[in-house]
């Protein structure tokens, strides 16, 4: 018992961790997508110190771009760890198996589905924005990410189906 114990106190501490840290990554892209416009000349200067050639505007907008999509994906993280922190804390009060975490799984799913999707635009960044160089997101497809989502969704429906068969078997006892 003391085992899974420390299991859930350990993945509460981590997601509370990912929690602040995603958010302080939110606001920081966010500062930082409002400067590109605020100090697009000292920006301009930085790109073109290296690279005298690059297209600024062209870099500009990718970056831009790129930061609209982390702002995204910060939403999407959030939307995923804030069900997730509510899910170990019903199992470490020891009652997991509740209709509200079949719902939280759900918007999990919803949230990782959110997350495989915006791998498009990452794919198309990198594609078609030359300028962006190194910077470019990758935009791989995670065939793990779109089955972890897959299991997810499941993984809500069984519980919700458990949660119900369970509150019917205690209301025949």
């Amino acid at each position: 018992m003391r085992k899974r114990e420390g299991l859930i106190w350990g993945a509460s501490v981590i997601v509370r961790i990912a929690c602040i840290s995603n958010r302080l990554f939110l606001l920081a892209v966010a500062i930082g997508l409002a400067a590109t416009w605020i100090l697009a000349g000292f920006f301009g200067r930085l790109l073109a110190e290296p690279n005298p050639e690059v297209n600024l505007p062209a870099a500009m907008t990718g970056i831009r771009l790129l930061m609209l999509i982390g702002i995204a994906m910060a939403v999407a993280t959030d939307r995923l760890l804030v069900p997730l922190a509510k899910i170990i804390a019903t199992a470490r009060a020891g009652d997991p198996f509740i209709l509200a975490n079949a719902q939280r799984l759900q918007a999990i799913g919803w949230a990782l589905l959110a997350l495989q999707l915006l791998d498009i635009p990452c794919a198309l960044l990198a594609r078609f924005w030359p300028s962006l160089g190194s910077a470019a997101p990758s935009g791989d497809v995670s065939v793990g990410g779109w089955i972890a989502t897959l299991m997810v969704f499941v993984l809500s429906r069984v519980f919700a189906v458990g949660s119900v068969m369970r509150d019917e078997l205690a209301g025949t006892v």
